[in-house]
C-alpha cells in the first residue's frame, strides 16, 4: 500500500513553520526567565551579559544590535546591569565618548550561574533529539539566517 506524500512548499512562505519558530523562541524565552527569576536576572540581561563578556571592547550600540535589540533597549539593559555591579562602564581608549563595558566579577559570578541554567533548559528542550537531526538543524537555520542578511 502507498502512502501519501504531504508535498512541502518550499519555494512558497511558510506561515506554519515561521509561527512553529516563534512558539519555540518565546517558549524558550518565557521558560528561561521564570528558570533566571531566583537569580534575579532576566534573559535579556544574561544574552547582553555574554555579548558583553566575548566582546568587551564593544560599544553599547553594538551590544544592542548583537542582540537583536534598539540601541534605547540596550542602553537601559546595560544601565541596570552596572547598577546592579555586573558591568562597569568606561570611555573606549580608542573611540572617545563612546563606552564600552566589562563584566565585573559579580557579573562573572551572575553569567555563570545563568549559562548553567540555559544550559539545563538546552538539555530538557532537545532531549530525545539526536546530535545529527541538531547539526542539520543547525545548518538549516544558518542558512535560513545567511539568506535574510543579504
Amino acid at each position: 500500500m502507498k502512502r501519501a506524500v504531504k508535498k512541502t512548499m518550499v519555494g512558497k512562505p511558510r506561515l506554519e513553520r515561521i509561527g512553529l519558530i516563534k512558539a519555540v523562541l518565546q517558549g524558550y524565552r518565557i521558560k528561561l526567565d521564570e528558570d533566571l527569576h531566583s537569580f534575579g536576572i532576566t534573559t535579556s540581561q544574561l544574552r547582553m551579559l555574554w555579548a558583553v563578556e566575548v566582546n568587551p571592547a564593544a560599544s553599547g550600540a553594538e551590544v544592542a544590535r548583537s542582540c537583536s535589540v534598539t540601541p534605547q533597549t540596550g542602553q537601559a539593559t546595560l544601565a541596570a546591569m552596572e547598577a546592579n555591579g555586573w558591568i562597569r562602564r568606561k570611555a573606549s581608549e580608542k573611540r572617545g565618548r563612546v563606552l564600552v563595558s566589562e563584566v565585573t566579577a559579580s557579573g562573572r559570578k551572575v553569567l555563570a550561574r545563568g549559562k548553567q541554567v540555559a544550559e539545563g533548559l538546552d538539555q530538557r528542550l532537545w532531549k530525545g533529539i539526536g546530535e545529527r537531526e541538531l547539526a542539520v538543524l543547525d545548518e538549516v537555520l544558518r542558512t535560513a539566517v545567511e539568506k535574510l542578511e543579504r
